[in-house]
């Protein structure tokens, strides 16, 4: 795939995302399914938010300061702690639009060779890793499709408990 593409393909997540959340009811975000930790709707699209701005620092820092470790967040003690139960999630959406569409018009600048040549390291469970930009994008626009086919999976059974 090529760059162009797969900087239509990371903003493209918005639409995608939007598109699953116009079919479920504000009322089944904060169901919790049966699953031990499982997470809530409300806490899986709060997640994907803290996780994108997170992201746009540590895309941003492959060219500002190429070659840095960068801050990770432990996803699970972010939930469990933070409590996000109840906050706007209109909010989070338009934070997540925002987000993505300045990071797409920012990438559609960087040249070509950037995008395999520059990386951040990432430490996390104990290991470094290198990654570099195209890997950036790529892991961040399947992170949201990843999150989807949960949310999905979530309201099915929200529907099926309220049957």
């Amino acid at each position: 795939m090529d760059t162009a593409q797969l900087i239509t393909d990371y903003e493209s997540g918005v639409t995608r995302l939007t598109a699953v959340l116009q079919s479920i009811p504000e009322a089944a975000y904060d169901f919790m399914p049966v699953k031990a930790d499982d997470w809530s709707i409300r806490q899986h699209i709060i997640h994907l938010v803290d996780c994108e701005t997170n992201n746009f620092i540590r895309i941003k820092s492959c060219i500002a300061q190429p070659y840095s470790n960068v801050y990770v967040i432990n996803e699970l003690d972010w939930t469990k702690n933070l409590e996000n139960r109840k906050e706007n999630i209109q909010d989070y959406l338009s934070l997540f639009s925002l987000l993505r569409r300045i990071l797409a018009s920012f990438l559609r600048t960087v040249p070509e060779s950037d995008f395999d040549s520059r990386y951040f390291i990432r430490g996390y469970d104990n290991e470094e890793k290198k990654i570099t930009l195209t890997e950036a994008v790529r892991m961040y626009r399947d992170h949201v499709q990843f999150h989807i086919d949960y949310i999905s999976k979530i309201y099915a059974e929200y529907l099926e408990s309220n049957a």
